[in-house]
This record gives C-alpha cells, structure tokens and sequence, in this order.
C-alpha cells in the first residue's frame, strides 16, 4: 500500500502494467486534464458511462460477498483477457488504499463518491491514459466509463461500446426485450448509457443569463448538475449537463441531444465572454486584480471559495486578462482536493494547503509547471 508520501510524489510519465493483485496508483493526470480537446475554452471534458449486471447475479445493493466476488472474478478475467485492444490495464481496490488515494481517484473522476467507500471485491480498473475506467461492483456489477478533453461525445461513446460488446461476448448480461438493460436504479433502466459534458459558464452567469439558457435542458429531457454529479453543487460556475433518462430513445439519440444541449451552451457562453470583452473588460479587469489579491493573502480557502476564484480568473484568462488557462484550471480541480466537499471531508487543514498550493500557481504564472497532490 502507498503511502500519503507517495500520493504527494511528482506524476509518473510512464506507469507500470499493475494488473492483478495490487493497489498502486498513477499519479499522472488523466487525458481530460490536457485542455486540448475540440472546445476546450468552455467544455471541460466528455463522459460517456453505461451501467451493466450480469445475468443471474443479484445486483450489488442484493449481493452476498460470495456473489459479488462472482461478479468480479469474471469480469476481471474478461478485461485482462483483452488488454491488447484497450491499453495497459491496472486493477486498484479503493479498500486497500488509504483515505487520501481514493480522494484523488475521485478527483481525477477515474471513480465515483460512492465507489470510493470500498468494500470487498469493488475494483476499479483504468487503464494506462486515465481515459477509461470500469467500476466493479459499485451500484451495478458494471460501471464502464470513457472521459474526454473538450467535447468528443463521439469518441467517449464509442470508446465504452467498445468495451460493452467485448465484455458482453464473453459474459452474459441481464437484459429482456421490454425493458433493455436492467439495472440498480430504475433512471438507469434501457441502454443505461449517461452522456455527460464538464462546462465553464462564467461568462453567461456574469451576465445572470446562465440559467434562461439552462431552460433549453428541460426540452431535450436533460439535466444539469454540479461537478461531482448528482447532489452536487456547481461550484465555481462548473456545470454537468447529462441525459435525464436511458429509456425510450437509442444511444445514438441520446448522444445527439446531450450534444446539442453542450453545442448550444457553448455558443451562448462564447457571445456571453465576447460581450465582456467589448463592454466591461475594465470592470473584469479590476475584480482579476482583487481576488488576485484575495488569493495571495488568503490563509485558508474552502472549496467554494477556491473555485469562485478560480472561475473568475479562468475567464479573464479566456478574455486576454488573466494566468489561469484551462489546462492550469482542470489541474488545480485535481490537485487542490475539490472533491473533498463531495465526500464531505472538508478541514481546516486542507483548506491552508489548499490556499498555499493556489498562491505558488499564481506566483509561478505557468501552466506548464508539475502540480503534486497535496500532501
């Protein structure tokens, strides 16, 4: 088992294949951090995610142990058996790791909150670019993911179907002809496929048009949430729109209308920081500047307070005014352990770290500079 050293050491470029029985964990950043995806000034990332259960297993929330190690074992066997096709592949046992390791998995988004609870025989495989990760054992026998720089609904798509259709030849899935594919939770209930993007709004809410905009979720039967998804608050303008539903329409369907939603904000947003640009460049000017000063004489910050600052200074960025740029953001959203709100470990401690790792940032005013996780 790693240490919380070791959690805080510098980011391996290349990581060993860790396959199997251990626990270790890449430090490098997963792709989505990169910011070079096809509108990345606004869209975060892309996620794609489908639920599965293995026919005549009971799902996870119903299982013995015996049953879940079932589950496991064979879907384990299954995904090392096609290693060649998806990269390097490494299993990690957020029961094995410590508390500080399976915060940053949630940070990184390799895994979710409720996943990184643990428990017996709950893994997670990701493979060696951070861009995949299947969940075993979390609310359904099978959480497959695909998570993207920019808006790449396609590909993210089309990355996890691949993976479904290996897995579903070699095992057998619960599924009836009425219903589609059955899952835990009935929202999940038919292609159990969630289509999700990351975006930056700040432009539209300095404008207090963000949530006009937003209406246009309602029409295409998708929602919005926070960045840690459902429950969450949107932090720092940071909004996830996703489909609200897996029944009634195709995958294909239900990627068109989550895309149509994210192209639509985009082109809002983009007007929203244009006319910021022309109108009130001074005014943003001036705030940069105070919560520049804000930051630099912090002794704390919480996480909604590090990310009201942050989003400010990614707009300027995106405006010519500022030093935050997207891959220095989406990193800081990692490195700043953000997603200790969402497991609600929040500290006194973690806040001074969190304000001291933001200062040297600003300090050293280059996104090409290593972050480490906090120690």
């Amino acid at each position: 088992m790693m240490s919380e050293d070791q959690v805080g050491a510098k980011p391996r470029r290349h990581a060993p294949n860790t396959s199997g029985n251990t626990h270790l964990i890449t430090h490098q950043f997963p792709a989505w951090i990169e910011a070079n995806g096809p509108a990345d000034d606004v869209v975060i990332s892309t996620r794609a995610r489908l639920a599965r259960n293995l026919k005549g297993i009971p799902f996870p929330n119903r299982a013995a142990d015996a049953d879940l190690k079932r589950a496991m074992d064979s879907i384990l066997h299954a995904l090392h058996s096609g290693e060649g096709q998806f990269g390097k592949l490494k299993t990690i046992r957020p029961n094995h790791l410590t508390e500080a390791e399976r915060r940053a998995l949630v940070d990184n988004r390799i895994m979710s909150r409720h996943h990184a609870q643990g428990g017996s025989y709950r893994p997670v495989v990701v493979n060696d670019s951070g861009t995949l990760s299947v969940m075993v054992n979390e609310e359904d026998h099978l959480r497959i993911q695909c998570i993207l720089p920019g808006l790449q609904f396609a590909q993210a798509l089309e990355a996890v179907q691949n993976v479904d259709n290996f897995l579903g030849a070699h095992m057998g899935y619960a599924h009836t002809e009425e219903y589609g594919y059955l899952t835990a939770s009935p929202a999940n209930v038919g292609t159990g496929l969630r289509m999700s993007a990351l975006l930056h709004l700040a432009g539209l809410t300095y404008f207090d048009e963000v949530l006009p905009v937003l209406s246009a979720a309602v029409e295409l039967k998708t929602s919005v949430r926070g960045l840690f998804g459902e429950g969450t608050k949107a932090y720092g303008e940071v909004f996830q729109v996703s489909n609200e539903t897996t029944r009634g329409f195709s995958e294909s369907e239900i990627m068109s209308r989550v895309r149509t939603l994210a192209e639509h904000l985009v082109s809002r947003e983009r007007e929203a920081r244009h006319k910021l640009a022309v109108e009130r460049q001074a005014e943003l000017g001036k705030e940069i500047q105070e919560v520049r000063a804000q930051v630099m004489g912090a002794h704390a910050l919480s996480v909604r307070e590090a990310m009201e600052y942050l989003s400010i200074l990614r707009l300027g960025s995106a405006i010519g005014l500022g030093s935050v740029t997207p891959r220095l953001f989406n990193e800081l959203l990692v490195a700043m352990r953000l997603g200790d709100a969402a497991v609600g470990a929040e500290n006194l401690s973690t806040d001074m770290r969190r304000a001291r790792l933001m200062q040297e940032k600003i300090v050293e005013h280059s996104e090409a500079i290593q972050l480490t996780f906090l120690e």
